[in-house]
């Protein structure tokens, strides 16, 4: 008893040192960053594509790296974790295993190199929106920039007016299919089908669906002609001479893959692309091919392990509260995921898109699967995990481990009540 009273008296207001008066401008400025730091993230992951493609040098996609490492390292500055565990570290590990494994063995190791690069980016990325604390202000922000973005994006599509870049081997724009930003549309029309039909607010459901509708038309009428050539097993019989030919090329190499970002070169047998590959096939229009034939074994492993773990994750959002806010949009996450693996059957853009002229060739790996597992992830702890009291945190930063200080805000059991 004598201790129990000890515990719960207050203690002595603590008197601030000059040193924290020195720090407190350093703290507030690490905590301001940290509160912006997915958009620091998502210019730094930009930063590092552009000069990837762009070709402006070895060493900035290095420094854009070392940007998006920026916040992890202000986490340690304010005494918090580095990484925060989730659901897809296991497969995220396999996958740069296997992106490793793919650059040492490749054929080219210039492009290798700069699909590894977007891809540790895209991971960082990746830990940086599942380590912010405002997770459901994040969700926000993404969903204005991701409408923001497709607006852009149609805009081009609308008007379909080709552009060349400085880079005079690179082209941006031009004529086209469209699957890739078919398959992004689709993407974002899955989510919004969720929060039309699941979402607690009336006036969310109704802009929602005001936006879902003119979407929906816009990706039938863009893979129109494409929907009925798979219809009638047309495109199969196009694709399957491609996919015989990928599976007998990793058949020759069936651990490494046949090089990260290197799948043309290998399926033509040339260091480098000529015009008649450049009118030619440039992808395996299968992701999971394309997988394996960029990271070998230890991909097709990461992709297995996140399916279960996606499964398991999915399986938890459908059975939370439905009258919780971000129920639609989780379950929109879902489908978003189930229309992506769909496409990945006769689409490589789930995994990455190929951009090839007559003397360059890029491969540009895919965010796609990063962002919707982070996404998966953050709906996950938002609708699931249920909000437990946090000991209170002294004046001095650090927090209280003694149990008994906290006993009188913990609710008491069936048997302490009894007694």
């Amino acid at each position: 008893m004598i201790l129990h009273n000890y515990a719960f008296q207050r203690r002595s207001p603590m008197i601030p040192s000059r040193s924290n008066d020195a720090r407190a401008p350093l703290v507030r400025a690490i905590d301001a960053f940290l509160f912006i730091q997915p958009l620091w993230t998502i210019s730094a992951t930009a930063f590092v594509f552009l000069a990837y493609l762009l070709n402006i040098g070895a060493i900035f996609p290095w420094v854009g790296i070392a940007l998006a490492c920026l916040p992890f390292l202000m986490r340690l500055q304010r005494r918090e974790h580095l990484v925060r565990r989730s659901a897809f570290d296991i497969p995220i590990a396999l996958l740069m295993i296997g992106a490793i494994v793919g650059w040492y063995t490749s054929p080219n190791r210039t492009i290798s190199l700069g699909v590894l690069q977007c891809m540790v980016v895209i991971s960082l990325l990746y830990y940086s929106w599942v380590n912010y604390k405002h997770q459901a202000l994040l969700l926000k922000w993404l969903i204005a920039l991701a409408l923001t973005g497709f607006s852009i994006a149609l805009l081009f599509f609308i008007f379909n007016r080709p552009g060349v870049s400085s880079q005079p081997n690179l082209v941006i724009g031009g004529y086209g299919t469209h699957h890739g930003l078919a398959m992004y549309l689709a993407i974002v029309a899955a989510v919004l089908l969720g929060i039309g039909v699941f979402d607690e607010k009336t006036w969310r459901r109704v802009l929602a669906a005001a936006i879902l509708l003119p979407l929906y038309t816009i990706v039938v009428a863009m893979t129109s002609d494409s929907l009925m050539r798979l219809l009638d097993f047309t495109s199969i019989r196009g694709r399957w001479p491609i996919w015989e030919k990928t599976a007998e090329l990793l058949g020759h190499s069936p651990f490494n893959g046949l090089g990260l970002g290197c799948w043309s070169i290998a399926y033509y047998g040339t260091p480098m692309l000529d015009n008649d590959a450049l009118w030619g096939v440039t992808h395996p229009h299968n992701a999971y091919l394309d997988l394996y034939a960029n990271t070998g074994v230890f991909g097709v492993l990461a992709l297995v392990i996140a399916l279960a773990v996606g499964a398991k994750l999915s399986i938890d959002i459908i059975r939370s509260p439905r009258n919780h806010p971000w129920y639609g949009f989780g379950v929109g996450v879902i489908l978003a995921c189930v229309v992506t693996l769909f496409v990945g059957v006769v689409e490589s853009a789930p995994a990455g898109v190929p951009l090839a002229t007559a003397e360059t060739y890029y491969y540009i790996i895919s965010p796609i699967p990063w962002i919707l597992c982070g996404l998966l992830v953050i709906t996950h702890r938002l609708v699931t995990e249920e909000a437990t009291p946090r000991p209170p945190v002294p004046e001095d930063g650090v927090p209280a481990t003694d149990p008994d200080l906290h006993r009188e805000t913990a609710p008491l059991t069936e048997s302490e009540r009894d007694r």
